[in-house]
């Protein structure tokens, strides 16, 4: 059964969502732990300022002192003079029996500790709540006692929630908004790049994948599905090629052989010299079909790794004269000249038959395109720790604009579908895909009408 998923818009919803509950809630854990206990902390703090300045004034008839208890009652603290166990100031002041025991039992506190000032706080409600924080210090010798009440705190305490509570809300529905806004906004050109990508999968290569978007992401992977696409497009034209050009491969050697088999069967059955010179084509158009064959089944083995590498030291400069003896029938029969500038005993680690088969190509290539006076020039070259493989031909060059697609396979057939030479068009496939596997650096380098120079960069293995 196939598996449903959730829209991206959806999940990056629901992501700013929580991230948004996560926030709420860590704010109202906050005020529910610690809110009440600063609140506390502060009206203490307050009470014993308040109570070290009216300790410091001279008496309680002093304008200083009255000034100083109208500002604490601003702030919802009570002052209280006590001499002895008798009230002298306020002398009308009436203190309930639970707030009055409470003072009495901070003020005996207090004479016990024998230090300068006593803060208490009380578990009082209601009509004594006042009493729920004492502070008892010293005043010319009688006690100076100052009370608050714990309910100015659960009254702010309140607001302040409702205030929470109110915000809550409004975050919430602020949040929602937000956050639907951004998920459509992030999520929209990934939306239009997958329908891109359907009509591009329903046969549409005329697409674009095009994001406008202001994330570097978004367009990078928007450029990289063009690129893909490009790729794709460009690997369907050379399957396309491929087909019709093993196709038209297969098909000639095939029409030969089997007009040459007529033909010894009908006509030259008898005629020796006949019956071997039709025999012969026949071999030869045999072997033609087996080298594109193997050329393609070697192709596809060492692009799927199918045939690894099996890297050893290897004396480059012996290899390289060795392939240069394999084009000696060239030389000897057709005019060709290959000049050899190949140093002695270059060593390097690789895949020999691998490095002969490039060789050989490179080689087989340059012959096969070089110019009228037929020379191709092979240097083998050493600097420090590297080794320079150079092959030159003077053929009619490669264009700019081509000559990145020289590696491509059946480049040649991609522009005609004659072959003026003999081969298979997968040679410089072949190289390329052993030069990638050994991590090299190679390439060519060419002038129209100046011919060709290809290439190869190996590590030196310095003899000890």
């Amino acid at each position: 059964m196939k598996r449903k998923y959730k829209k991206m818009k959806f999940g990056i919803l629901l992501y700013f969502m929580l991230f948004t509950a996560i926030i709420i809630s860590l704010v109202w854990i906050f005020q529910m732990l610690f809110l009440e206990g600063f609140y506390q902390n502060a009206k203490t703090e307050s009470m014993k300022k308040i109570g070290s300045s009216l300790s410091s004034c001279e008496s309680v008839d002093s304008v200083e002192f009255s000034e100083k208890v109208t500002e604490s009652a601003e702030q919802g603290i009570s002052v209280y003079v006590f001499r002895n166990s008798d009230l002298i100031y306020p002398s009308d002041a009436e203190i309930g029996k639970n707030c009055s025991d409470a003072i009495e039992k901070a003020v005996n506190a207090f004479k016990i500790s024998e230090k300068n000032a006593y803060f208490e706080i009380n578990s009082v409600y209601g009509k004594d709540a006042e009493c729920s924080f004492v502070y008892v210090t010293k005043l010319n010798g009688d006690f100076l006692v100052l009370t608050s009440s714990r309910e100015n705190i659960v009254e702010t305490l309140n607001i302040v929630r409702l205030q929470l509570l109110t915000i809550t809300v409004l975050v919430v529905l602020i949040g929602i908004i937000i956050s639907w806004y951004l998920s459509v906004k992030i999520s929209k050109p990934i939306d239009e790049m997958s329908k891109t990508a359907a009509k591009w999968a329903s046969g549409d290569n005329t697409v674009s994948f095009v994001t406008g978007s202001r994330y570097a992401e978004l367009n990078e992977f928007a450029d990289t599905l063009n690129f893909a696409k490009e790729e794709i497009s460009k690997s369907e034209r050379l399957l396309r090629d491929l087909l019709a050009n093993v196709s038209h491969d297969l098909k000639t050697p095939l029409t030969m052989i089997k007009a040459y088999a007529e033909m010894i069967k009908d006509i030259s059955g008898n005629n020796k010299e006949k019956r071997e010179r039709h025999t012969q084509v026949i071999i030869d158009e045999a072997d033609r079909l087996t080298m594109l064959v193997n050329d393609i089944l070697d192709l596809s083995k060492l692009q799927s790794d199918v045939d690894a590498l099996e890297l050893s030291e290897i004396n480059l400069s012996d290899l390289t004269e060795k392939v240069i003896a394999r084009f000696s029938p060239f030389v000897e029969n057709d005019g060709y000249k290959i000049e050899n500038h190949v140093a002695p005993d270059l060593i390097t680690y690789a895949d020999e038959n691998k490095i002969e088969r490039v060789l050989y190509n490179l080689i087989g290539n340059s012959v096969n395109y070089t110019g009228e006076d037929k020379t191709v020039k092979v240097f083998l070259t050493a600097d420090n720790d590297k080794i320079l493989l150079e092959i030159i031909d003077t053929g009619k060059g490669i264009s700019e604009e081509n000559i990145n697609s020289i590696w491509e396979r059946y480049y040649r057939f991609s522009e005609t579908n004659t072959r003026p030479v003999k081969g298979t068009g997968l040679g410089l496939s072949i190289v390329k895909t052993i030069l990638d596997a050994h991590k090299l650096r190679f390439g060519v380098r060419s002038k129209m009408d100046f011919g060709s120079n290809f290439y190869v960069e190996f590590d030196r293995v310095k003899n000890e």
